[in-house]
C-alpha cells in the first residue's frame, strides 16, 4: 500500500496524469485487501481528493514528490526522508491536513491545518521549502 514517485514529470498536466494513475493503484490495492490487510480501512474518494490537491500543489511549490501509503486508519501519508530526520504530511479526506517534522536534535514541529486556510497551508509550503533547500 506504499507508492513511491519520482520527480521526472515536468509539466503540470502530466505530473496530474501520473499522480491520478498512482493514487488509483493504491486506491485499488486498499479496495480490495489481501487476507493479511483485512484491518485497513477503505479509501474514501475525498482523501484522494484532497490528495492531489496537495500533491498538484506542492509539485507548483518545487517541493520534491515524497512517499506516500495508506495507513490502516484510512489516511494517506506523505512521507520524506531527511539527513537528519523525517517530514510527514498526514491527509484525512475532510480537508485535514497535520504537518509534523522530527529532527534527531530538534523538538518536533506539528500543525494542523484545512486546505481551505490559506494562511496555514502557505506556512505549511514555507516550511518545507526551507527543509528541502
Amino acid at each position: 500500500m506504499q507508492a513511491s514517485f519520482e520527480n521526472a514529470r515536468t509539466d503540470q498536466t502530466s505530473f496530474r496524469k501520473y499522480i491520478k494513475a498512482e493514487f488509483s493503484k493504491i486506491r485499488e490495492s486498499v479496495a480490495e485487501p489481501t487476507i493479511e490487510d483485512q484491518d485497513f480501512l477503505p479509501a474514501p474518494d475525498l482523501v484522494f481528493n484532497d490528495a492531489l490537491f496537495l500533491m498538484e500543489t506542492l509539485f507548483a511549490s518545487g517541493i520534491p514528490t515524497p512517499d506516500i501509503r495508506w495507513t490502516k486508519d484510512g489516511i494517506l501519508n506523505f512521507k520524506w526522508h531527511l539527513e537528519d530526520g523525517v517530514v510527514m504530511l498526514e491527509v484525512y479526506g475532510d480537508g485535514l491536513v497535520v504537518y509534523n517534522v522530527t529532527r534527531d536534535d530538534e523538538r518536533p514541529d506539528e500543525i494542523s491545518f484545512t486546505l481551505t486556510d490559506t494562511a496555514s497551508l502557505q506556512d505549511c509550503l514555507t516550511k518545507l521549502n526551507r527543509l528541502f533547500k
